[in-house]
């Protein structure tokens, strides 16, 4: 069967643009999990004191970052050096903000005005400064909102994000990409948050989605007690009803971890994302015509119902659900992506963003192959964004912000014809 194309792609995306007001505020709960932490963003164009350090460690410091900006690599790497986050706070100045998947893609719900509840043991002032007031997070039995939660405990370590914008020199380099860098200083682990895993059973028989991410920062010797953990919850979320449960992949130190996340996700989630990069790692050596075809593969050997992929001017899944649905999700991802690289932060868009342009696919923008659909859109890409801090966050609220509005929409469909 052919699904009909969209002809003109800004149209589209105004025209979501205009309904996602009514479409957050009819919303189901998304749970978001299980990493948190703070952001510290230093922007590398005014970071430079890093070129001019003198101790070995500093020097070499600087050294990786200039080296993947010349590259135009962003993604995240751990490095030891013990004394980096007391000389960085010394020499180079920081802006905090609410960082890690679930957080991040639970901020972008709140903004937009559908209910978000998120996975968070770190209750202290610095954390909870970064919170929008909004955000649910769990109390007991019960949900509260941010505003309302006492500070308590110590608070964690920063993850420090540099960033850097095409055009824009980094020391004698000038990129021509703009990207992020993630460094974090040690593996800070997952949240721990009892009341969160307590009570999202029960929430997740009226729940849209749920989303799990961060394995990437746990320590290699607790990551099988975590992944039994975290899929262990999620298994129950599934019991419960919940027909969408996402894993946001991250990128990890070596092959080895990561595959042991995937193994473990088998029947305990139900769709699975990542950035252009990462499947590129895991499918090496293919084109980007053949992404879908190693997609499903993926799919089905993780006996998943959706694998996605976000890139800088695209976005790509393959599903067995609906493909117009699947459509309105990738164009709400990318929407939103593309608002917050114009604002800076999370924000609701009125349309497509000023001087945001569409680049040709490089794939049929939809087709179907053995029960499965294949649908792909372009992002409205901006070449000289404000940020490019949390864009795969934000494109996966958008994605899950309508898929879990449409599972809710088809099971009160399914109620109906029962009764």
């Amino acid at each position: 069967m052919m699904i009909d194309t969209i002809a003109n792609w800004h149209d589209a995306y105004a025209a979501l643009a205009t309904r996602l007001p009514s479409l957050a505020e009819t919303a189901p709960l998304t749970l978001c999990g299980m990493s948190a932490c703070v952001d510290a963003k230093i922007e590398l164009g005014r970071a430079a004191a890093l070129w001019s350090a003198e101790t070995a460690e500093a020097v070499s410091f600087a050294a990786m970052l200039k080296d993947r900006v010349a590259r135009g690599v962003g993604g995240e790497v751990r490095v030891e050096w013990a004394g980096g986050p007391a000389w960085l706070a010394e020499h180079v100045p920081a802006a905090y903000a609410l960082g890690g998947v679930g957080p991040q893609a639970g901020w972008v719900l709140t903004t937009l005005g559908a209910p978000a509840l998120v996975n968070l043991a770190d209750r202290s002032r610095h954390m909870l400064a970064q919170l929008p007031p909004n955000l649910l997070l769990s109390d007991g039995e019960r949900t509260v909102r941010a505003r309302s939660v006492q500070p308590r405990g110590e608070r964690r370590p920063d993850i420090y994000i540099f960033e850097y914008t095409a055009g824009v020199r980094v020391a004698d380099v000038v990129p021509q990409r703009s990207s992020r860098i993630i460094v974090r200083f040690g593996d800070p682990g997952l949240e721990h948050d009892a009341a969160f895993d307590s009570l999202t059973p029960h929430l997740a028989t009226s729940a849209g989605a749920g989303l799990v991410a961060g394995f990437n920062c746990v320590p290699p010797a607790d990551l099988a007690d975590e992944t039994n953990r975290v899929f262990g919850l999620t298994r129950q979320w599934r019991s419960a009803g919940l027909r969408t449960v996402h894993l946001e992949m991250s990128t990890y130190d070596g092959a080895a971890a990561r595959d042991k996340v995937l193994e473990a996700a088998r029947g305990a989630v139900t769709s699975l994302g990542m950035s252009h990069s990462e499947m590129r790692d895991l499918a090496s050596g293919i084109s980007d015509g053949d992404l879908p075809e190693a997609m499903r593969d993926l799919a089905r050997r993780l006996d998943l119902r959706r694998v996605c992929v976000h890139a800088d001017h695209w976005a790509l899944a393959v599903t067995l659900d609906d493909p117009a649905s699947e459509r309105e999700a990738l164009i709400a991802g990318c929407l939103l992506a593309s608002a917050r690289s114009q604002a800076g932060r999370p924000a609701a868009p009125r349309s497509v963003p000023d001087g945001a342009s569409f680049h040709p696919l490089p794939f049929d923008g939809v087709r179907e192959t053995d029960g499965w659909a294949t649908i792909a859109v372009p992002s409205p890409y901006l070449a000289s964004p404000t940020t490019t801090l949390g864009l795969g966050d934000t494109f996966t609220a958008g994605c899950l912000l309508v898929l879990g509005s449409a599972e809710r929409m088809s099971s009160r469909e399914e109620r109906r014809a029962r009764a």
